[in-house]
């Protein structure tokens, strides 16, 4: 109506503002730019053709080049499947002994890799090589057996119970296999001191405690290290290692509680330092279940795995199967624990999850860790943006017999 009064803000609500506009033109346009980029997931249209689905995100997630790069023998590309589309999540091809998720495997893989037996035998834990005469030390399978007069790496030979692991070596310029101690107080992880003497796990059983034993190999005379912390018995050490300033760490998680050789935990399951003066300190804590470790070259990080998803002698899908990091401090404490990595299963043998047990660190930083489809890696480097923090890409797979 002619002279009525136009409300305030209506040319607004019936029209747009110069900076809308402008804003929808760039946006259109980048939406167009976005479309052409080729290979990219929105420009993506996939079919039901499971051949060309994988060949799509092998592309996208590898790179085209690193689909075209020509693999050694025994070697193929792990690929991501998809549930929905009945597609394998696992190795592109079949009796795959390498699985390749990254090139950088590649440079450890060499042009000719291969697999070789060493030995048909019950190792479980403990792998260590002796470089003197060159052996390789390890713990075999627990079994059930009887109390005998056989040397024993016991301390107290009465203590030797029902539940049982023996320690052995195989000799790699010949391949024998020879039994060091036939009865142990449950025998499990082992590493050399620096005087070359073999510390041992020694997990107990019954009410005999856990504890870290010492162990001349040319004598086979041996000693408690430690075997408890403030009074309270160690539960079942698992795995140790030795830094270069001469401490003892090592794992505690409650196994054997959970797989029936003893009654009672006295304490969660810690990670634990031992000084060169016998002083045992806890140094980390809020496991589930604690198992192997690590630390780098440089020892500035320690690396531990958590196999929280073996409870016992079953497992449990809501438990953790992770690989941590923490910061190695000056004075030697540990700060800044994260994620490294959450395991899963590579050879398709079982759906998802992994359980990431012994772990080693190579001289580039990279990780390896066993696990019941094989041995897994992973590379590790860092960004500096004003901290430090890890990028860390999955490299390999191969197959139990490695």
């Amino acid at each position: 109506m002619k002279g009525e009064a136009v409300p305030p803000g209506s040319q607004q609500r019936h029209g747009l503002k110069p900076l809308t506009l402008v804003a929808m033109i760039i946006v259109a346009i980048f939406s167009v730019w976005f479309s052409q980029i080729p290979n990219a997931p929105w420009s993506m249209r996939y079919e039901d053709d499971a051949e060309n689905f994988l060949a799509t995100q092998l592309d996208w997630i590898t790179g085209a080049a690193k689909k075209q790069q020509k693999l050694p023998p025994g070697a193929c590309f792990w690929q991501q499947g998809s549930l929905i589309k009945g597609i394998p999540t696992g190795p592109s091809e079949p009796n795959c002994k390498f699985q390749v998720r990254d090139p950088e495997f590649l440079e450890i893989l060499g042009s000719a890799p291969e697999l070789k037996l060493v030995a048909k035998t019950d190792a479980h834990e403990g792998g260590v090589y002796h470089p003197d005469n060159n052996e390789f030390y390890f713990s075999s399978s627990r079994h059930t057996v009887s109390y005998t007069t056989l040397v024993t790496s016991s301390d107290e030979k009465p203590s030797a119970g029902e539940q049982n692991t023996e320690v052995k070596k195989i000799s790699l310029s010949t391949g024998e296999v020879t039994t060091v101690f036939p009865v142990t107080d449950v025998a499990n992880g082992m590493v050399l001191d620096k005087d070359g003497h073999l510390l041992i796990c020694q997990q107990g059983q019954g009410k005999k405690p856990g504890y870290i034993q010492r162990v001349d190999v040319k004598t086979l005379n041996t000693s408690i290290v430690a075997d408890n912390w403030f009074g309270v018995p160690f539960n079942s050490p698992n795995d140790v290692v030795v830094k270069s300033d001469g401490t003892i760490w090592f794992t505690d998680p409650v196994y054997a509680r959970a797989q029936g050789f003893k009654s009672k935990v006295h304490v969660e399951g810690q990670l634990y330092r031992i000084r060169q003066d016998g002083v045992v300190d806890a140094m980390a804590s809020n496991f589930q279940r604690p198992n192997g470790l690590a630390f780098s070259e440089d020892e500035k990080r320690l690396y531990l795995t958590d196999t929280g998803f073996l409870k016992g002698e079953e497992y449990d899908n809501e438990m953790r199967h992770h690989i941590y990091v923490y910061e190695v401090r000056r004075d030697g404490t540990l700060s800044s624990r994260r994620l490294l990595a959450s395991v899963g299963i590579y050879d398709g043998s079982a759906p998802g999850l992994g359980l990431p047990d012994g772990i080693k660190v190579d001289t580039k930083g990279r990780i390896y860790v066993g696990s019941p489809d094989g041995v897994q890696g992973w590379c590790s480097f860092n960004l500096y943006h004003g901290h430090q923090s890890t990028v860390i890409c999955p490299l390999v797979y191969c197959m139990p017999a490695c």
